[in-house]
């Protein structure tokens, strides 16, 4: 069984990328990554499809988006 994934899987795509990219570009590279079904989870025990990762990092201020481009936010990311 493979290991789960978290929110900060994603912001490792992300940073990959330089710290930006368009969320279109991000989704492709978290398919291509994990897969189309991938799950990602928080540090409480939340789960969530990309959309929901991308709206829960943004409420978190880990990522900030605006007109549909994605970008590294302030908050650090956990320590895992």
């Amino acid at each position: 069984m493979s290991e789960p994934l978290y929110g900060h899987d994603l912001l490792s795509l992300l940073l990959a990328r330089g710290g930006s990219a368009s969320l279109a570009d991000l989704r492709a590279a978290s398919i291509a990554a994990h897969g189309p079904d991938a799950v990602y989870h928080n540090c409480h025990g939340g789960a969530f499809d990309f959309d929901g990762v991308v709206a829960f990092l943004g409420s978190k201020g880990k990522v900030s988006v605006e007109h549909g481009t994605i970008s590294l936010g302030n908050a650090p990311a956990c320590q895992h």
